[in-house]
């Protein structure tokens, strides 16, 4: 006990945030919500021989490459050979012994940006993971897991290796690297040119990989992960040309060609996107009566969000992506697009019916025809805020997430809050109690999302993605877009089949 404690003030002292797993586990947290927790409240209600882990982050910005796996040991020889090519040898980074004896844990410092908590590594490399969000952990020497320890084989805790973005990527699997987006994807006609089809509009690869560049920026990409598809595609071949004959000349090049086709993109806004903006933002501001009034405003965003991606009035939208981009299941996306196209709404019209793999398309109409289009050269995708995982069904609801964005611009009251938004008063009371009264059931805590003062309300400084782990909806819309995944696969494979048998 008096070693684990020594271990933990040594690693606290280095910078690492620590959490206190049960004894003799390696997967299980004291806490729950120990993602957002700060490392001396766990160990208040912690048992004297907690397991210690490291969690990714903190001071240290530590990050962590997992090679534990039995079945491929060679994976840790090969990270060791890439990481002796960047300069790094053995002894010049931790590397922890498992409790299985012989998988290897190695400690870095990451400095840059993916989203997610873990990637599995390349195929080229073995079966591992590299793992580097908040939400993302490692037991820690001198845990015990059975009757075996975890030891450092190598190296020291003070000197981890900085690894930036590009260095780590070629490491990581293509398909879970590029694919952990989400619901926001990736332009067709950007989709095509990083496969390096259509570049013959173009007068040069810089020109057409200035396209993508501007395409991706319009979508909403960021500049981390319009690197990762530059690395795993062959584009116009400017970028991968740069890049074999050096990768700081590589990153310089579009790191420079990203801020000029950012620039551009800020002043060149297309007429088309102007109205899809416009009409989001009439959406966002009028008032949404009715039973299913919230659950219709959900999925017209959703639309507009697409339409402006889409950079056309006229688009493909799934119902699996509109209820992505909604937070709501794909039937109930399907039920309120209907509506939305129906003689009551009239926001939406059908053009082409879903068929097959092809997605339906609609047309996104202009209400009253005459919306002023904003003069902002802001380029932003469109957020759509009732999406996220805390307003999910079984959360706090989409009445909710009206009330709150809402109650972001500026203070209201119970009356104000229901003309703004079209909910009966009660159904904004109770929505306002249940934000006001969270309750933390690690610690017993309010927490409260909102507070008022005599009749108005205000919303406080809070985590979103904290609020969902406390009231158990966090990770809803990741597990909503992998069953969205198998669907769409399974539903490959069935039209592919039904071809074959066609044909035979």
């Amino acid at each position: 006990m008096v070693e684990l404690r020594a271990a933990r003030e040594e690693f606290e002292g280095l910078g690492f945030d620590t959490l206190p797993l049960a004894p003799g586990t390696k997967n299980r947290p004291i806490v729950r919500a120990w993602q957002r927790q700060e490392p001396y409240r766990m160990w208040q209600i912690a048992p004297e021989n907690a397991n210690i882990a490291l969690r990714s982050g903190g001071c240290a910005q530590a990050a962590f490459i997992d090679c534990d796996d039995k079945d491929n040991p060679a994976t840790f020889t090969n990270i060791e050979s890439y990481l002796a090519g960047l300069g790094y040898l053995l002894g010049d980074y931790p590397v922890i012994q498992t409790a299985s004896g012989i998988g290897r844990h190695i400690y870095i410092a990451f400095e840059g940006g993916l989203p997610g908590n873990a990637r599995n590594l390349s195929l080229e490399f073995g079966a591992g993971e590299f793992r580097y969000g908040p939400g993302a952990y490692v037991v820690a020497p001198p845990s015990i897991v059975g009757i075996a320890r975890y030891a450092l084989l190598e190296g020291d805790y003070r000197q981890l290796p900085r690894l930036s973005l590009a260095v780590i990527l070629p490491i990581l699997g293509n398909q879970d690297t590029v694919q952990e987006r989400g619901p926001v994807g990736i332009p067709r006609r950007a989709k095509a040119l990083l496969q390096g089809i259509n570049l013959e509009k173009y007068r040069t690869r810089s020109e057409a990989e200035q396209a993508i560049l501007v395409s991706l920026i319009n979508a909403g990409f960021s500049f981390e992960e319009i690197l990762q598809l530059f690395i795993f595609h062959p584009c116009a071949g400017k970028f991968s040309e740069l890049r074999g004959k050096s990768e700081k000349k590589a990153m310089r090049w579009l790191r420079f060609s990203f801020e000029k086709a950012k620039e551009w993109a800020e002043t060149h806004e297309s007429e088309r996107r102007q109205i899809a903006k416009s009409v989001r933002d009439w959406a966002e501001k009028r008032a949404w009566p009715g039973r299913t009034g919230s659950t219709d405003r959900a999925v017209f965003l959703a639309h507009t969000q697409i339409a402006y991606r889409a950079g056309r009035l006229t688009y493909a939208a799934s119902a699996r992506d509109l209820a992505e981009l909604a937070g709501v299941s794909h039937p109930t996306a399907s039920n309120a697009t209907r509506r939305l196209c129906s003689d009551s709404y009239r926001l939406l019209a059908l053009d082409i019916e879903a068929v097959a793999d092809c997605a339906a398309i609609y047309r996104l109409e202009n209400p009253g025809q005459s919306l002023p289009l904003p003069h902002s050269t802001e380029v932003r995708e469109c957020k759509v805020m009732s999406s996220h995982d805390a307003f999910r069904f079984r959360g706090l609801g989409k009445s909710a997430a009206e009330v709150w964005e809402v109650l972001q611009h500026e203070p209201a009251t119970e009356r104000e809050l229901a003309e703004r938004t079209g909910r009966h008063k009660r159904t904004v009371v109770r929505a306002l109690k249940r934000m006001s009264k969270l309750i933390d059931g690690a610690t017993g805590e309010v927490v409260s999302m909102v507070e008022n003062e005599g009749n108005t309300w205000r919303t406080l400084e809070v985590d979103l993605d904290f609020i969902a782990s406390l009231i158990g909806t966090a990770g809803t819309g990741k597990q909503q877009r992998k069953k969205h995944k198998q669907e769409r696969q399974c539903h490959r494979r069935a039209l592919a089949r039904g071809r074959n048998e066609k044909h035979a």
